[in-house]
């Protein structure tokens, strides 16, 4: 090889490898340029997914998007009556939301939509009708303004969930309403269906402040606007109705659908548990009809009644009557729960209290006797610094001295004020401390429902002679002044009397259910174990039997022994109302020119071993001469129709009806069916044969030993029936279905007819007339 050659063979190698190192050098920057981007890349995205704020909320709007949790209400528990009758219950209602923005609204055929909204509008203002409006307490609208309401959000197509009905409706209101045109799908799913709990009260009015409120409400008045807290029993047990919510995750499917997704987070609600009270569904709504028909009679201002069972202190019935805008107009539970915050003075019915006093500390006995002086409304006797006045002459008829019985069933102011203070002017504080320990100076337990304190003025302080002093006060209490006391108290202790002693505080709930299931079981608290002596309270038992001689003629036709008193004071502390009139002077305070009172009447019964205490007080403006404001006349007719009613439905208060000697048979059985003569005869026979099987018609012959047998009876046609021994049902059935006209006279069965059975009937013999004995 040439010199040249090789030169030229070198020169071409290291081209080659100067290409190829080219090459390589240029791949090894591309992948390694690569491997930066991609390195790059990577830190980005970590730093996007860790770092960035904006992504994670990006994301989790995304997720938000698709899942949800979503919380499930525990249904509330219901209040139910002893017996079972709900007070309250939770229901499902429902509310429809359209949505304006949905497809089948904004595609609709503009024609179709007019159509189809027209015919809703009308149906609608049908359905929530005027009546409807005023009864559940919401603006009606007419059809026409349901379809400019259809129309116009139409237009404006921005709203996706308007509420269309005003008022949640119930199931069946629904299932109806599906059918209606817009609401029956004919336009595509364009609504959206919210179901609520509502809470339902189906005796509507009675007993609800027994029952109360779990919320609190805001009123607004012209100087503030305040809350008021929760109150009754849907507040102080609202954590054993209320229940645990439940949550569950839910998928976002489509546009107003979500579709429960399985999740170890799930969580299923617990239901309330239910409150069982002692309310007496029956006796509840007698005592409200009957309190609410006087409150409207005599244009009263509020009214209580009260039905205690006396061994247990149970709260059968506890009704506040408030009145409306106008007095004697409509009458509301929703005012204020009179029974237990209005404190009061009692009047009359302390009197059994301080009888109690006088015959257990004071040494007297039912035949000591005390000169009234024939005091009367127009003549006021002094006692100490009081001038007391009594609202008839008790001592009429006699030198003026009364006993201690006398003066109860007379309800004698003077005896009790001239009583008591000449045996406690110089020691009062004797009198007022034994008032003490009977419980007038302390709550008798129903604090948490709002139980007014009450007040009862003790001798000794300084508040003692604040207001007065013992010539003054001591004489007016002995007949139910100076101290207050809520209606509850007063029941109370009347209970406790007739309780051999023993004071119980009311209970007005007893016991926690769930499914059936008992949970708790509310105690029975004894307030005092025995007030007294039993001789005192057998002594007492006398005065009250007394106390119904002086108004039996108000208790017409009651068939149960009772015990009563009753009380009538002047009122001067303010309670709550809504009345126009009453309001207005609650505000400005009550003073004698006002003349407000409050009637009341306290009975036990039977008198012998009392099981019922029966509490009834009215309150009552006088507006002129002759207004009645008596307790007997106010409070005396509603105590009377309760003890009748609760007599009636009660039959261990009824006299067991001895067995004969020996059985009864009946002395004769109509004739008739022969298979209902049949049945009443071996009933009521002491034997009987049937010979009558087969037979339409039959009669029944007895003997003398009360055994019967019944014969059948068959009717010739065109002649006669014997119908005598037949009810007149029977007798008229058969006559007229030959063709016969009857008159009838008497009752009982047919004993004669003027027609002969068995003679032919013609056109001038069809006339027959039964007489029945």
């Amino acid at each position: 090889m040439s010199k040249k050659h090789r030169e030229n063979s070198g020169s071409d190698q290291k081209a080659k490898r100067g290409h190829k190192q080219d090459v390589v050098a240029r791949v090894s920057f591309l992948y390694f340029a690569f491997m930066l981007v991609g390195l790059g890349i990577a830190i980005r995205l970590i730093s996007v997914q860790i770092a960035s704020p904006a992504v994670k909320h990006n994301a989790q709007v995304l997720k938000d998007g698709v899942f949800r949790t979503e919380t499930i209400e525990a249904h509330r528990g219901a209040i139910l009556t002893r017996d079972g009758e709900p007070l309250a219950i939770s229901s499902l209602r429902y509310n429809v939301e359209i949505d304006f923005k949905s497809d089948g609204i904004r595609k609709a055929d503009s024609m179709l939509y007019i159509k189809n909204a027209d015919s809703l509008s009308k149906l609608l203002a049908l359905h929530f009708n005027s009546e409807d409006a005023a009864e559940n307490r919401y603006k009606y609208l007419s059809a026409k303004e349901y379809f400019n309401i259809l129309c116009k959000e139409r237009t404006l197509a921005k709203n996706r969930a308007y509420k269309l009905f005003p008022r949640l409706v119930t199931i069946d209101e629904w299932n109806t309403m599906r059918n209606y045109p817009i609401l029956n799908g004919n336009l595509g799913y364009v609504y959206f269906t919210r179901p609520e709990e509502q809470r339902l009260y189906p005796l509507d009015d009675v007993a609800r402040q027994a029952i109360g409120r779990h919320t609190p409400i805001t009123i607004e008045t012209e100087t503030e606007t305040k809350e008021i807290g929760g109150k009754g029993i849907e507040y102080l047990f609202n954590e054993q109705l209320t229940g645990k919510d439940g949550s569950v995750k839910e998928q976002w499917i489509a546009h107003g659908f979500w579709a429960r997704v399985d999740d170890d987070k799930n969580v299923m609600p617990v239901d309330g548990c239910d409150v069982i009270t002692t309310i007496d569904a029956g006796i509840q709504r007698a005592a409200d009809g009957y309190l609410r028909e006087v409150l409207q009679q005599q244009n009263a201002s509020f009214g209580v009644a009260i039905v205690m069972e006396v061994e247990t202190g149970n709260l059968l019935a506890l009704v506040n009557l408030g009145s409306g805008k106008e007095r004697g107009g409509e009458y509301t539970e929703r005012v204020e729960n009179h029974a237990f915050k209005s404190s009061m003075m009692p009047g009359s019915t302390m009197k059994l209290a301080t009888t109690m006093a006088l015959l257990e500390i004071g040494d007297y006995e039912l035949d000591t006797k005390v000169n009234t002086e024939h005091s009367t409304p127009k003549k006021g006797i002094k006692v100490g610094a009081a001038t007391v006045y009594d609202t008839h002459d008790a001592g009429e008829g006699t030198d003026g001295n009364i006993t201690l019985v006398d003066a109860f069933a007379h309800s004698s102011n003077v005896y009790y004020a001239k009583a008591v203070y000449q045996k406690w002017k110089d020691n009062p504080e004797e009198y007022t401390e034994f008032l003490a320990d009977i419980g007038f100076g302390d709550y008798v337990g129903m604090e948490k429902y709002g139980e007014a304190e009450p007040y009862l003025p003790m001798a000794g302080t300084a508040e003692w002679n604040k207001d007065g002093s013992t010539s003054s006060r001591l004489p007016r209490m002995a007949y139910g002044y100076e101290l207050t006391i809520p209606p509850i108290h007063m029941a109370t202790f009347y209970n406790g009397v007739a309780n051999d002693g023993r004071m119980v505080a009311p209970r007005l709930v007893d016991r926690i259910e769930c499914d059936g299931t008992v949970l708790e079981v509310m105690p029975t608290v004894v307030l005092n174990k025995k007030m007294c002596s039993k001789r005192t309270l057998e002594l007492l038992d006398s005065c009250l039997v007394a106390g119904t001689t002086r108004t039996s003629g108000k208790f017409r036709d009651l068939p149960t022994s009772f015990g009563c008193k009753t009380g009538t004071a002047q009122m001067w502390s303010t309670f709550t109302s809504i009345g126009t009139i009453d309001h207005k002077q609650m505000v400005n305070g009550i003073d004698k020119d006002d003349e407000y009172y409050y009637g009341s009447i306290v009975c036990v019964l039977p008198a012998e071993n009392p099981k019922y205490t029966v509490y009834v007080g009215i309150c009552k403006q006088k507006m002129y001469d002759g207004d009645p404001y008596y307790g007997i006349l106010l409070a005396g007719p509603v105590a009377n129709n309760i003890m009748t009613y609760i007599h009636a439905n009660d039959p261990t208060l009824h006299a067991e009806v001895e067995r004969a000697e020996t059985p009864f048979s009946p002395v004769r059985i109509k004739a008739g069916d022969s298979g209902d003569v049949a049945e009443v005869s071996r009933k009521l026979s002491n034997s009987h044969t049937n010979e009558a099987k087969g037979m339409d018609w039959g009669k029944a012959k007895i003997d003398n030993e009360g055994n019967s047998t019944i014969a059948g009876l068959e009717f010739a046609e065109g002649k006669v029936p014997d119908v005598r021994g037949m009810g007149l049902s029977d007798a008229l059935y058969l006559l007229e279905s030959v063709g016969m006209s009857v008159t009838h006279s008497g009752y009982g069965s047919v004993r004669t007819q003027s027609i002969d059975p068995g003679k032919t009937i013609t056109t001038n013999n069809s006339k027959i007339h039964l007489t029945l004995k």
